[in-house]
């Protein structure tokens, strides 16, 4: 939508400008108010880059119906029984392969959200991914999860670009969706995505399996957010508490969870 891209114009010139003004409102006595000027071009910046879900500078998909293109809001999906499952990164050797196994089993699809460098490494994973009906998706070229949020045009650009390449390369695929490591987008990022052709995609239910191991735990928590038309989340690469592959485990569960009770795994 427009008013998100002169949102977004508005707070990332308001963060370049502002510590220019802050300093011409203190060395004008204006202490207090050069103060105010940086603390709402922090505020505004630092609310679109760590709410995952908020759209103020660029559209974030948290629905089907979204993804779809058939409205804004999250759980508009009418009484269709369908839910999105994204997958985090990966490609893991260890986790992957099992994955699609069960994918197949249940006749469920899903879109994997790859880490390029994993999937630069492990491109026979990445072919099969496409070969058995799933989809692919960038998650950055190195997931600098700890930094990404605070990156400038140059370094978000190459972790985008590079990734999209090598998945372009490996998979002759163009992705059409962009994932942010743990979902922090800045504004540059947004802009980016949007010029780039890409749709930044957020989520509706999370198990939080990124740091939480404990099996029961994430499927619960999964378990209490799905609702028809929701995207979850899901992540690849971590070990359980029980010694065993967290993914597959919980996978497992979640496919028979939701044919249990009428859902069915598509990609928009």
């Amino acid at each position: 939508m427009r008013w998100r891209r002169t949102l977004r114009h508005v707070v990332i010139f308001w963060n370049v400008l502002a510590p220019f003004a802050a300093i011409t409102l203190v060395l004008g006595s204006y202490t207090w108010l050069g103060l105010a000027v940086v603390v709402v071009g922090h505020a505004m910046w630092l609310t679109s880059t760590m709410i995952p879900s908020c759209q103020w500078c660029g559209e974030v998909v948290t629905s089907l119906a979204q993804a779809r293109g058939d409205g804004d809001s999250a759980g508009a999906e009418g009484q269709d029984k369908e839910v999105w499952l994204t997958i985090d990164d990966g490609p893991h050797p260890e986790d992957t392969p099992h994955l699609l196994d069960l994918l197949d089993a249940h006749q469920a699809k899903a879109t994997f959200f790859f880490i390029g460098a994993h999937a630069k490494k492990h491109r026979k994973l990445v072919r099969q991914v496409i070969k058995r009906g799933h989809e692919v998706a960038n998650h950055t070229m190195n997931h600098p999860q700890y930094w990404f949020w605070a990156y400038g045009p140059g370094a978000a650009d190459r972790e985008m670009d590079e990734c999209q390449k090598v998945l372009g390369d490996v998979a002759d695929v163009t992705p059409r969706w962009f994932r942010a490591p743990a979902g922090f987008k800045n504004p540059i990022v947004q802009r980016h995505a949007e010029k780039t052709g890409m749709r930044v995609v957020g989520w509706s239910a999370r198990g939080r399996d990124g740091v939480v191991t404990d099996k029961e735990q994430v499927l619960q928590r999964l378990y209490s957010e799905i609702r028809p038309g929701g995207i979850i989340l899901m992540h690849e690469g971590r070990v359980a508490d029980n010694g065993g592959r967290l993914a597959p485990q919980v996978l497992g569960a979640l496919l028979e969870w939701l044919g249990k009770n009428g859902y069915r795994c598509v990609v928009p």
